[in-house]
This record gives C-alpha cells, sequence and structure tokens, in this order.
C-alpha cells in the first residue's frame, strides 16, 4: 500500500464509521416517526433539521477546530452525536427529536471538517486523486452497506438508535489512534452570493436544486414507502437503489461533462429525473420497476451536483476556486435545509405520488434555467476545462482535496 493511503487509513476508518452510523439514522428515524402515525409534514420537518444543523455546522464548526483543535473537534463532536441517537429513545416528543436531529446535523458538519481537512494536510499534491477516490469509495460503501444490512433486519426495533451511538463512539478509535500530524487550523473562505452567481449561475441554482432533491426524496421515501403499503425491508432496498445509481453513473457522467458542456449534462440530468418522477408516479405498484426507476433517479439527481461545481471552476480564477466550492457547498446545504419541508405537504396533500410531483417540478424549473443560461453564454472549450473531479456534498475542507487547486501556503 502506498504510504499516502496508510497515513489517512484511520481517519477514512473513522469517516467511514460516522457515515455508517449516520445512514443508520436517516433510515430509521422517518420509518419510526411515519409507523408511528405522525403526517409526513411532521416527519418533514424533522428531517429539515439536520440539513438546517448541517448548514450551520459548514459555516460556525471551523471556529471550535481552531480553538481546540482536530483531535478534540473530533472526540466532542462524535461524542454528542453519540449521546443524541440513544436519547432519541427516551421521548416521543417530535420537537425534541427536531432539536436532536438539529445538533446532530451541526456536529456532523464539524466532523466533516476535522476528517477532510485532516485528509488534505496528509495528502501531497501528486496523491490527492488516489486518496480522494479512496475516500469516496469508501464512504459510499458504508451508506450503501448500512442500508443493504437494514433491508434485511427489523428497522422498526428501537435498539437501533443505541447501535447507532455505538458506532459513533468506534469511530473515535481509528481517529484516536492514527499518527498523522494534525493539520493547521481551518478557514472558511467564501465568495458573496452575488460574485457566485456571476461566476457561474448554472452551477450555483444546479448546486441548490440537488440539496432540494437529494434532501427530500432520500428524507422522506420511509413516507413514501409506507403511504404505498410497501414492506420496510423493500422501502429500504428502494433508499439503495438511489445510492448503487448515483454510485454507477457519477464518472460516467463526469467524464461525459468533460467532453460537452457541463450544462447540457447538468440540464439532460434534470429532465431526466423528471422523466423518471412522472415514471415513478405511475409505476407505483411494480415493485422491479420501482427499483429500477429508483436506481436510475439516484444516478440522475445525485450525480450533478458534482458537474455543477466542476463547471462553477471551469469559470473561477485560480484565487476563486476555494471559495466557489464551499459556496457551491452552501447552496446545496440551503436546499437541503430547506427540501424536505416543501415536499413533505405535497405527501400529505397529493399522496404517495406527491413526493415525486415535487421532484418533477424541482427538476423541470432546473432544467428550464440551465437551458435558458445556455443561450445566454458560450460554454469553454473542453481544453480549457479542468477535468472533472467528484466532489460530495460533506465539507468546505474537502475541496483542498480536489487535484484542481493549486497548493496554498498554509493559513
Amino acid at each position: 500500500m502506498s504510504p499516502y493511503y496508510g497515513a489517512v487509513l484511520g481517519i477514512i476508518g473513522g469517516v467511514t464509521l460516522l457515515q455508517l452510523a449516520n445512514t443508520i439514522l436517516s433510515v430509521v428515524l422517518p420509518l419510526h416517526l411515519t409507523l408511528a402515525g405522525f403526517s409526513g409534514t411532521t416527519t418533514g420537518i424533522v428531517t429539515t433539521a439536520y440539513g438546517v444543523g448541517f448548514l450551520a455546522g459548514c459555516v460556525v464548526a471551523h471556529r471550535l477546530i481552531r480553538s481546540v483543535g482536530h483531535i478534540r473537534a473530533f472526540a466532542v463532536l462524535a461524542a454528542v452525536c453519540s449521546i443524541l441517537s440513544m436519547v432519541f429513545t427516551t421521548s416521543g416528543l417530535v420537537w425534541i427529536w427536531f432539536a436532536l436531529r438539529l445538533v446532530m446535523g451541526f456536529c456532523q458538519a464539524g466532523l466533516f471538517t476535522v476528517v477532510e481537512g485532516w485528509l488534505s494536510a496528509a495528502t501531497p499534491p501528486k496523491a490527492r486523486g488516489g486518496v480522494l477516490s479512496f475516500y469516496l469509495v469508501s464512504t459510499k460503501v458504508a451508506i450503501v452497506g448500512g442500508q443493504l444490512v437494514l433491508g434485511h433486519v427489523d428497522t422498526t426495533a428501537l435498539g437501533w438508535f443505541d447501535v447507532a451511538g455505538a458506532v459513533f463512539s468506534l469511530s473515535l478509535i481509528p481517529v484516536a489512534l492514527t499518527r498523522t500530524p494534525q493539520p493547521p487550523p481551518p478557514r472558511l473562505e467564501l465568495l458573496s452570493p452575488r460574485d457566485l452567481y456571476r461566476v457561474a449561475p448554472a452551477a450555483i441554482v444546479g448546486c441548490t436544486c440537488s440539496g432540494l432533491l437529494s434532501s427530500a426524496v432520500i428524507g422522506l421515501t420511509p413516507v413514501y414507502g409506507t403511504r404505498l403499503g410497501l414492506s420496510v425491508e423493500f422501502t429500504v432496498w428502494l433508499l439503495t437503489a438511489i445510492q448503487l445509481g448515483s454510485f454507477f453513473l457519477q464518472w460516467p457522467l463526469g467524464r461525459l461533462s468533460d467532453r460537452i458542456d457541463r450544462r447540457s449534462v447538468i440540464a439532460g440530468c434534470a429532465l431526466a429525473v423528471a422523466g423518471l418522477s412522472f415514471g415513478i408516479m405511475l409505476a407505483q405498484d411494480r415493485l422491479w420497476l420501482l427499483l429500477i426507476l429508483f436506481f436510475l433517479w439516484g444516478g440522475g439527481s445525485l450525480t450533478f451536483y458534482a458537474v455543477a461545481v466542476a463547471h462553477g471552476s471551469d469559470f473561477a480564477d485560480p484565487d476563486q476556486m476555494v471559495g466557489v466550492s464551499s459556496g457551491s457547498l452552501l447552496a446545496w446545504a440551503v436546499g437541503a435545509a430547506i427540501g424536505p419541508t416543501i415536499a413533505a405537504p405535497f405527501l400529505d396533500l397529493v399522496g404517495p405520488e406527491g413526493l415525486f410531483l415535487y421532484a418533477l417540478l424541482v427538476s423541470a424549473v432546473l432544467a428550464a434555467f440551465v437551458l435558458y443560461r445556455m443561450t445566454r453564454r458560450a460554454p469553454l472549450p473542453p481544453e480549457a476545462r479542468e477535468g472533472f473531479v467528484s466532489l460530495p456534498a460533506t465539507s468546505p475542507r474537502l475541496v483542498e482535496i480536489d487535484p484542481r487547486v493549486p497548493e496554498r501556503p498554509a493559513s
């Protein structure tokens, strides 16, 4: 194994366990709310709490890290997540669950900021691409693996909240034992919303719509499945299909965006998501068809965020790239924070298909906007673009591992 991979193995092990714990909660929590008889709107509000907390964590958590250091910040935030996971079982009050999920979203943003800053410090420029791929595959395996396990067990048992808390605690072990030096204190670099829009309007709108779609559909699919009369196990398989679709289609679509106008890929994904959403609304009683449609839906909706970030980076000056990427993440987080609250009433007013009526409307608006922008500015020629890099929406520090960003002195 390359020495670079060995240096980051403990850090990636810790964040993989974090993703596993978060996956357990993201599946079990909405299922419990739905089976307890709460409305889709109530479930959407609780789901939104995580996004709101995550948005706040992206903006504020770096101050905690600067104050106490990376290892202490990681220990505190992981311990808080562990405790909060177990508190879910002590009360059935929705406002308490909202508060717990809000704080947990903040902690998760801080945890990702810690580990991705650590990865950046441990990875020289020549190894960034490989380490980033290793990191992305590991976390995706945790998400898909966690959902596969949940698809074969009784997810209605309250003990799963305790399991999630235990996994959060386990994530401390590989990180605490790592010998990789701590990185320098983080700093948050952002462009103003006006400057972001001037650099690449389609990129910022695309990132916001990505958050609107992914948070709502992933967070409320358990409600959709229950309302449709699907088994809990099959509903979890639908969530897994979404993640598998994004895993297998991300790189082909990213490479395609290196060859043609990236906005064409964003618009194409949005149109595909609109069509697939309509298909899902019609295919409610055809289970295998639903699995295929959810797989393709995930491949279309969870992939264009990275293409939108790449589009913004194409038009950014070298000293703007960190600000553009961080701003794109916050645009995604804004969408993720409000998406479930907007989508949930569609479920209550229209029925199960209302969730995908919402997705159809959001993706149609995005497609129309991007197609309009394509008439206002010519694309960069392929030779003038940086190569595609798959960046998930996790923390502002992930951009520091982006091979497209030039090496900069520590802050």
